[in-house]
């Protein structure tokens, strides 16, 4: 369920790529700076989203940092990073939400490589979840009340989705301030939305493999296609709403290219596929 909310790159000037990747690395370094190599491969463009969301929300009121380092990835030349507090936050919950979601593919598949994976992020998350307890805690619940759900064949989207939605609500109300209702919100049905696109890209896979997925029921209705956009339109326009009341200035441009084009990206290259016209986004 990662790798959704994404930049539409296509649609981004040369100076907000620059922006993107260098968030997207500061966010990484931190991530290692935090927990190590290991930690690295929890680094997600999710989570890259809530740490430009939370920096240009929080522009000013914490300590900025930036710099050109080597990395393994960029052993030559270095790269250009850029943080602030928020990415320690979004480093510790990237590598919480990799631990705990191992743990579930574990406990429901009996997946080896993510009992092995969740075993190097063990110390890491324990250390996140001392820092963020509030947070670690609603990654462990709402994932076991998702658990059960779909144990039970569950069909109902909207209790299905929304405890990821929950989930997603509770990482980004960073501050429990003032800004807490449009975050929770925007996190809210970012979440749903963010779910039920998995589920959505998976049908097929699903249905071949006799796995459970909350659309199989939906898929079988003549306007299934037009329920799910219909579904995903409303979504993102909470998200947006909800985003606009915030007073983001620093990367404004470039969080609305992710919540207007970027998140849909995916949408659009399964539906090409599945009418064999080109993805023109």
């Amino acid at each position: 369920m990662f790798g959704y909310v994404i930049p539409d790159r296509a649609a981004l000037s040369p100076e907000a790529q620059s922006r993107y990747r260098s968030a997207y690395c500061g966010l990484c370094r931190r991530i290692d700076a935090l927990h190590g190599l290991r930690g690295r491969f929890s680094l997600s463009y999710d989570l890259t989203f809530l740490n430009i969301l939370l920096c240009s929300l929080y522009e000013g009121e914490t300590p900025a940092d930036s710099g050109i380092n080597r990395c393994p990835i960029h052993p030559v030349h270095g790269v250009l990073w850029r943080s602030a507090d928020p990415t320690d936050y979004c480093a510790d919950l990237s590598v919480a939400l990799h631990y705990y979601n191992a743990q579930d593919k574990w406990q429901d598949d009996r997946n080896l490589l993510a009992l092995g994976y969740s075993a190097l992020l063990d110390n890491s998350t324990a250390e996140a979840a001392l820092r963020w307890p509030r947070q670690c805690n609603a990654i462990r619940s709402c994932l076991a009340k998702l658990a059960e759900y779909e144990a039970a064949g569950s069909t109902d989207l909207d209790a299905v989705s929304g405890c990821f939605g929950a989930l997603m609500a509770e990482l980004f109300d960073y501050r429990q301030d003032r800004w807490a209702p449009e975050l929770r919100s925007i996190g809210f049905h970012l979440g749903k939305f963010i779910y039920l696109l998995d589920a959505y890209d998976d049908l097929s896979r699903d249905k071949r493999r006799g796995a459970y997925n909350p659309l199989r029921e939906l898929s079988t209705h003549p306007d299934y296609e037009e329920e799910m956009l219909d579904i995903f339109e409303l979504l993102l326009a909470r998200c947006a709403q909800n985003f606009e009341r915030l007073p983001c200035v620093e990367d404004a441009d470039l969080l609305r290219n992710i919540l207007y084009s970027g998140v849909w990206l995916k949408y659009n290259c399964k539906n090409a596929k599945r009418t064999g016209k080109p993805d023109v986004s």
